[in-house]
């Protein structure tokens, strides 16, 4: 008898779940459902493509040898100056996330055939027609196949969506560095502009710093922290110098591209990658530290006129 009362109850809970307006996310706005909108990019970027066949990932692959350029990509009059009024963190966030992107790729699987977008990285609006940062390494099978003449297997497309979940198809890859892991591309703004974030300029130990970017499934997660250190290295091979900045700001894979912002909303640095620190290296034991290194913003910024 007991057994019956006790499921009958449970029955009646489960029955009567999202009576009461939980469920219903129109009543909690500031809960968002960002993996409906990168399910719903894969219909956009579709239709983007089969309206200009150009977007196409092979023809953003032949246009590399064109496009890439070690000179200029713009002018430093199109970037947006810096802001010098700090911010709480939650006028912060409200500022910033609208220059800040998701980097998403748009394939089709080979068995099944079936089409799909999703996002693997991030990125940061320079200007409004489209100039875009990211890392090197999230761009780069794009610039190494289109130097080598090569198509990229499965591949679409690929685009960056922004918060309101409007997407911009790659339309090509403007400067590449590999040492300092940062890449500047062109995207197509279609029928709405990008909202560019305002640059800073160099950032010292100390200074606040706050990601706004999508570490694996958590879309436009932000977090602070300060600089911690700011140094360079050379490069025993080619000579050319490795700027990093590392932060203390949270981040994780899927972070990659994404911008760094000071305590006024001015781009400092992109996001690049982690360096874990054990006390006992050889058996990966004791983990002590995490080094976050991220990409100063003068290196973007020196590619403008």
């Amino acid at each position: 008898m007991k057994i019956r009362i006790i499921t009958s109850l449970f029955a009646v809970a489960i029955a009567t779940t999202g009576l009461f307006g939980q469920n219903n996310p129109e009543q909690h706005p500031v809960f968002r459902n960002d993996g409906a909108k990168i399910a719903a990019s894969t219909a956009k970027i579709r239709a983007v493509l089969k309206g200009n066949p150009s977007f196409s990932i092979d023809s953003v692959c032949a246009r590399v040898p064109e496009t890439l350029t070690e000179g200029y990509v713009g002018r430093k009059a199109d970037l947006k100056k810096p802001l010098k009024k700090k911010l709480d963190a939650r006028k912060l966030f409200e500022l910033c996330k609208s220059s800040s992107l998701l980097y998403c790729k748009y394939e089709r699987t080979p068995g099944s055939q079936r089409d799909s977008a999703y996002t693997g990285a991030s990125a940061v609006a320079l200007t409004a027609d489209g100039i875009c940062a990211t890392n090197y390494h999230v761009i780069a099978p794009i610039a190494l196949s289109g130097a080598l003449g090569k198509s990229l297997t499965g591949q679409l497309a690929q685009f960056v969506m922004d918060f309101d979940g409007y997407v911009y198809p790659v339309e090509s890859i403007l400067y590449t560095d590999p040492i300092n892991d940062m890449a500047i591309i062109k995207v197509n703004p279609l029928d709405k502009p990008l909202t560019p974030a305002n640059i800073g300029g160099d950032a010292v130990p100390g200074t606040p710093a706050y990601c706004l970017a999508n570490p694996s499934g958590a879309t436009f997660h932000f977090t602070e922290g300060m600089v911690s250190n700011a140094s360079v290295m050379s490069d025993a091979y080619t000579g050319q110098y490795k700027y990093i900045l590392d932060i203390t700001s949270d981040y994780g894979r899927g972070a990659s591209g994404g911008p760094v912002y000071d305590d006024c909303g001015n781009l400092i640095g992109l996001i690049s990658s982690t360096f874990s620190l054990y006390a006992r290296p050889d058996t990966y034991r004791n983990l002590q530290m995490v080094y976050k290194y991220s990409v100063p913003v003068f290196l973007i910024t020196e590619r403008f006129e």
